[in-house]
């Protein structure tokens, strides 16, 4: 299932995501002391079938990554994915370059999950109070696989919510937002990529949001 958005709507969803992915960008650069370079968001809201088309189409076969769920006046789950034989490149750039190999590599999960929590946190947040709500998020989970699990891994319900009576996110209560944005370090070959599953129980909230700013914006 799809949700079709205006011309307009479409503006403004990437604009929030472009503000947000802005500062998130700002926080990660102080994070890793290095320039962070982004592209333009490129969003689209699909369902489960043409967003693995597009993951087929348009990420690395194997993945590193992190992932939240949130809840507030939109709920759903976000992913940072990167590829995965560049993950330890990326833990390298912020614990330093000193540490031995095997070190790091015993501090990858831990390093990923907390550049995921201020990522995603960011875009969440600045989402949220550009259209003068609330959002919560969940503890980040790691991820490393291939792409074809990716989308079962992001449609999952958290670990604190597994045992609720409400159903998990699947394909069919679901949308996808994916958000495809490169993003670059200056001085590493070190990409990324967004997407984020929007419970279809509150796209309908999202969507009344976004035409409030419009109409905020026009007044």
């Amino acid at each position: 299932m799809t949700m079709i958005l205006t011309a307009d709507e479409q503006d403004v969803v990437t604009e929030l995501m472009n503000m947000g992915v802005g500062r998130a960008a700002g926080a990660f650069s102080r994070l890793v002391n290095d320039e962070v370079i982004l592209s333009v968001p490129e969003v689209a809201f699909v369902g489960i079938a043409e967003a693995q088309r597009v993951f087929d189409a348009s990420i690395p076969d194997v993945l590193a990554g992190v992932r939240q769920s949130f809840d507030g006046f939109i709920a759903g789950a976000a992913a940072l994915l990167f590829p995965e034989e560049r993950s330890l490149e990326l833990v390298r750039a912020i614990i330093g370059e000193d540490m031995p190999a095997e070190e790091i590599s015993e501090l990858e999960q831990e390093t990923l999950a907390e550049i995921g929590n201020i990522i995603l946190n960011n875009c969440l947040a600045t989402i949220a109070n550009a259209l003068h709500s609330e959002i919560s998020s969940s503890l980040p989970e790691t991820y490393t696989g291939d792409k074809q699990g990716f989308l079962s891994f992001l449609c999952d319900p958290p670990p604190e919510a597994r045992m609720s009576a409400e159903p998990p996110l699947d394909g069919s209560s679901s949308v996808l937002l994916l958000v495809q944005i490169d993003f670059s370090l200056r001085r590493r070959a070190i990409q990324g990529f967004l997407a984020f599953a929007i419970d279809l129980r509150s796209a309908a909230s999202f969507r009344a949001k976004i035409n409030e700013y419009l109409e905020a914006l026009s007044g």
